[in-house]
């Protein structure tokens, strides 16, 4: 199939997500809106409760979202039900976790590295992957990184005195005072901004109305990200808007496959995996609070999601490079 055939097939199948529909787009904004509405009003938020909204957001969507991988690892690569399709799957699924918990181990630092870099790429992806479809590889990767860094900056840049002692726990390093990062954090979170909404505006290939929800949700997200604690305002984008967003648009793709599902009934084929991986941080606390630790639970958590998120990025990666269609 020719690039330009793929391009035409690619922009047949993808669709506006659920979670950009109107009235689903207005329900989250109200969410979000309401959550950031205490920080501006300057109401005081107890640190348990900002604690239990990113528990919350991360529970209840956040981690489920990626325990569907096995079935959509069924129509991306074609596996059947057999035992060597299912060695095959969870054993690269876990030798890609082990290998990147092994690289934590080793280097902290680089462990940290490679979480930015796939939170970056995979958080731009699963936001604009919907209006991307007739624009090139190299276009599409632009696009992302740079939704990407505004996600994954605004939080970290805004609130270092928060932010730096939870990554420097993580990566067993003093960053002094940030320096540099610390004194012009507001700078360089305008220029993520900008950067952005400039590449939005002039992308090809986009319906307006879509470019306009994108707009709005980037001055929400902005705004939630000045305002709330980092806490808080990463458990409500990547439980609200991404895993959220996620598992609609794998509802829609596997629609197109084997497999049909409801959201109800997909949501529920998530509980044996999330059950696994909840079992992995109760182990966690039990440790720290055996050793004294319990600050570094936090850390600890980013730590365990980079590592169920590498293999999930690129499963999902593949399924948007075939278009969004399954077989």
């Amino acid at each position: 199939m020719s690039s330009v055939d793929n391009r035409i097939r690619i922009e047949k199948n993808a669709s506006v997500p659920e979670t950009r529909k109107p009235f689903p787009f207005l329900i989250l904004c109200v969410i979000t809106l309401l959550l950031i509405l205490p920080y501006l009003l300057g109401v005081p938020v107890p640190g348990w409760l900002e604690l239990s909204i990113f528990g919350f957001f991360v529970i209840i969507t956040g981690i489920p979202h990626g325990a569907v991988d096995h079935i959509v690892a069924a129509g991306v690569y074609n596996l059947e039900q057999s035992r060597r399709d299912h060695l095959r799957f969870y054993g690269t699924y876990l030798i890609t976790m082990l290998a990147l918990g092994l690289v934590w181990i080793l280097s902290p630092v680089l462990g940290f590295v490679i979480f930015i870099v796939i939170s970056v790429y995979h958080f731009g992806q699963g936001d604009l992957s919907y209006i991307t479809g007739t624009m090139s590889r190299s276009g599409s990767t632009v696009l992302y990184i740079s939704r990407g860094l505004f996600l994954v900056g605004l939080p970290v840049l805004l609130h270092p005195e928060i932010t730096f002692p939870i990554i420097e726990s993580a990566v067993r390093s003093d960053f002094g005072d940030g320096g540099f990062l610390t004194s012009n954090g507001g700078i360089i979170s305008a220029i993520l901004i900008i950067q952005h909404l400039f590449l939005l505006f002039f992308m090809p290939n986009s319906a307006p109305v879509s470019i306009f929800k994108e707009f709005l949700l980037i001055i929400l997200l902005a705004l939630l990200f000045y305002a709330a604690h980092p806490l808080v305002s990463f458990g409500v984008y990547f439980g609200l808007w991404h895993s959220l967003n996620h598992f609609y648009e794998l509802r829609d793709h596997l629609k197109e496959g084997k497999q049909s599902f409801s959201f109800f009934s997909l949501y529920t084929k998530t509980i044996p995996f999330t059950l696994i991986s909840f079992a992995g941080l109760a182990i966690l606390w039990f440790l720290q609070g055996a050793i004294g630790i319990e600050n570094q639970m936090i850390s600890l958590l980013f730590i365990l999601i980079s590592v169920l998120t590498l293999p999930h990025m690129l499963l999902i990666d593949k399924m948007y490079r075939k278009g969004h269609q399954l077989p």
